[in-house]
């Protein structure tokens, strides 16, 4: 019977990794909540090093966007710490691979690659929202034209005069005020018109229409998510007694910005199914899966950056201008296919050492079921951390806390690449 051991994180205060858990000669420390850690069955080392709890800066001090740069639901962006810390304790310093099926902003990947831990990723994303922005800014291929000149081409794009088409007829007085709304039309219909005139290869393109969604996710009259917007947009701020209606940055202009290129990095980004994808890329050293964990589908939270992204001007339905998205509803989403689709990913995948998978407490796969999967693989750990849940915004939020757990999954040697 292969064995689970459970690690759980409480309390600002220093925990310690079991020395005969981590890689290296010396034990680690996380920094995280509540007032004890435990470990089933292990005893705790006495030597120990420590690992600021604090997260890398959200926006760098020289003002360039960076493709993490927004809100997206079960963002992993406060838990780097605690997630490069696991990661280098069991597969060490250096990731030869690293493949994320659920890239997401990209913030992990970007981090490891920054920190020099990760050497090559492999991102996929179901959206296209997501894929194009990750594309543009870390590749793969060369910049056509190259940076300086689309720099100036983002100028000239951000001086453009609105002009009023598809996303102020669907969008204006709703997600965003007209102004951006049209201001949205002019650019991307532009970007579009150059990449049809060859001036724009498809990195370049991507990019532009990166910076594009993430000025637009900046100015947008929603609390970090489109399945509903934000009532008062001509409005006041606040009311009478200081509830939050709107968002200031809201009736702010649309500024359209080049987020960060990196142009030297070994990355390859792919829009798709995870599942259907895995057999066709390339062999993993680690995996880091951060599947959605309930049911409310990413194609309905993201629908108006998905349809920037994609650009067909599709009709919509409804309040909330949903376009049609059957071809986006994700299995990880609906509660009967949920643990299949965990099933098939890791018989599908090609991944020689680890897979980490991030999940919260209230998904919809139950823990001992997500055990029992991972354990016919390997060997497996559970770490647990409580954190605060993604919400701050206009309106009125609950305070709570839930458990992220951190399932690391030590393939067995004889199981192969899948």
């Amino acid at each position: 019977m292969t064995r689970i051991q459970h690690i759980r994180f409480d309390a600002m205060q220093p925990i310690r990794f079991p020395e005969k858990l981590v890689s290296g000669k010396t034990p680690h420390m996380l920094r995280s909540h509540g007032p004890t850690a435990t470990v089933s069955g292990i005893r705790m080392a006495s030597r120990s090093t420590e690992l600021s709890a604090s997260p890398p800066r959200r926006a760098a001090r020289d003002g360039v966007p960076d493709p993490w740069n927004r809100k997206l639901i079960g963002s992993k962006f406060r838990l780097l710490p605690f997630l490069e810390e696991a990661i280098v304790a069991r597969a060490g310093a250096r990731v030869e691979t690293l493949l994320e099926p659920f890239a997401g902003t990209g913030a992990l990947a970007c981090h490891l690659l920054r920190r020099g831990i990760a050497q090559r990723a492999i991102l996929v994303d179901l959206l296209a929202c997501n894929a194009t922005i990750l594309r543009g800014c870390l590749g793969p291929g060369r910049l056509q034209p190259g940076s300086r000149e689309l720099h100036a081409i983002a100028a000239e794009l951000d001086a453009l005069p609105p002009r009023p088409g598809y996303a102020t007829r669907v969008w204006g007085d709703r997600y965003f005020t007209a102004r951006n709304a049209a201001r949205i039309d002019a650019i991307r219909d532009e970007i579009e018109r150059r990449r049809e005139a060859g001036e724009l290869g498809e990195r370049a393109h991507a990019l532009l229409v990166g910076a594009l969604l993430l000025a637009a996710d900046g100015v947008a009259n929603t609390v970090g998510q489109y399945d509903a917007f934000l009532k008062h947009l001509g409005g006041p701020c606040y009311d009478e007694r200081g509830r939050h209606l709107v968002d200031g940055k809201a009736k702010a202009a649309l500024r359209l910005r080049l987020p960060r290129i990196e142009e030297e990095r070994r990355v390859e980004v792919a829009t798709g199914d995870a599942v259907a994808l895995a057999p066709e890329l390339p062999v993993a050293d680690v995996a880091y899966l951060d599947p959605p964990y309930n049911q409310r589908q990413y194609c309905d939270n993201y629908h108006v950056l998905e349809s920037i992204a994609r650009w067909e001007k599709p009709p919509v339905r409804g309040v909330t201008a949903k376009f049609d998205r059957t071809g986006l509803r994700s299995d990880w989403s609906r509660k009967r296919l949920a643990a299949g689709a965990l099933e098939a990913l890791l018989a599908r995948a090609r991944v020689r050492r680890w897979v980490f998978l991030s999940y919260s407490s209230e998904g919809i796969i139950p823990a001992e079921t997500i055990e029992a999967i991972l354990a016919r693989h390997g060997e497996v750990e559970v770490l647990e951390h409580d954190y605060r849940v993604f919400g701050n915004g206009a309106g009125r939020s609950r305070d709570r806390r839930v458990t992220e757990r951190l399932y690391a999954l030590r393939l067995a040697p004889d199981r192969g690449e899948a």
